[in-house]
């Protein structure tokens, strides 16, 4: 039930806007309107990631308040907890899948948007991975509630796969958001 690591991805995305500023500030006024509408592009997908991020938050909140339910056995809020999370999660989702089709619609063709691309799959697969998790974490509580371990352990085993899936997608996004770091150096 960790998730940790994706609340700082809102944060590496900010930082990616600040340094993306600055990089504009860096151009003279001969450069070219590709360059410019690129870096536009970059902004204003970054500016619709910070908005879904706040969906991310609240499900990470929700997720984590069925947590805290599960250890003292209060399988209701478990549930409950738990539907609202996926909301959430749904929601966030639907957000990233959204920008990456407006990326995809600009029909840029540039290293920064292919990778923009790639971590915006990431974010899909790691959102999309929890709140499959939550549906798991439902049952489990479910079948806890009702005396029924067996299910609810296995359940509980289909989470934690879910969760397994979500970390590796972390650990991809993290990498890819290294390489576009990089790339952004590049074009100083």
């Amino acid at each position: 039930m960790k998730s940790k690591q994706k609340k700082i991805m809102p944060i590496l995305f900010r930082m990616s806007v600040l340094v993306m500023l600055f990089f504009i500030l860096g151009f003279s006024l001969g450069d070219s309107s590709k360059e410019n509408t690129l870096l536009k592009t970059i902004l204003i997908s970054d500016a619709a990631l910070n908005k879904v991020s706040v969906d991310g938050l609240m499900a990470e909140q929700y997720y984590a308040e069925s947590g805290f339910a599960y250890e003292v056995g209060d399988y209701n809020s478990v549930e409950s907890n738990c539907r609202i999370a996926r909301e959430y999660y749904f929601k966030e989702s639907q957000g990233y899948k959204r920008i990456k089709a407006e990326l995809k619609a600009t029909g840029i063709e540039d290293k920064l948007i292919i990778l923009y691309i790639e971590m915006l799959e990431d974010l899909i697969e790691l959102t999309d991975n929890m709140f499959e998790a939550c549906e798991h974490f439902e049952s489990a509580a479910r079948y806890y509630d009702i005396g029924n371990y067996d299910m609810g352990a296995g359940e509980i085993d289909m989470m934690n796969e879910k969760i397994r899936n979500h970390d590796k997608a972390v650990e991809r996004y993290n990498n890819l958001l290294a390489e576009y770091k990089v790339e952004l150096e590049l074009r100083k």
